[in-house]
């Protein structure tokens, strides 16, 4: 008799050396902090490469093109109006 096959596959830990120190990073999720002329942004449960060790996080080239343009324009758009800040979230599903 065959085997069912598991209908989800284990995900492969993907590892690099940590460029700072040298430690194996492994994937996790962060928040990334942006601060500009008085006002801050937080991009919460960004995918990124994690440094146990010191600290040092690394997001993919894609995701970080993306994440700095969106938050840019988020500044150039909040500069003008009159408010003590914006608030941003994606609701869960």
């Amino acid at each position: 008799m065959a085997k069912k096959s598991d209908s989800k596959k284990a995900k492969a830990v993907t590892t690099k050396a940590c460029p700072e120190c040298g430690t194996g990073m492994r994937r996790g999720r962060t928040t990334l902090h942006f601060e500009r002329g008085g006002f801050y942004a937080d991009v919460e449960n960004v995918s990124a490469m994690l440094c146990g060790r010191c600290g040092t996080r690394s997001v993919p080239g894609v995701t970080a093109l993306k994440i700095s343009d969106a938050v840019e324009k988020l500044f150039r758009a909040g500069k003008d109006l009159d408010m003590t800040g914006i608030s941003f979230h994606k609701l869960a599903s």
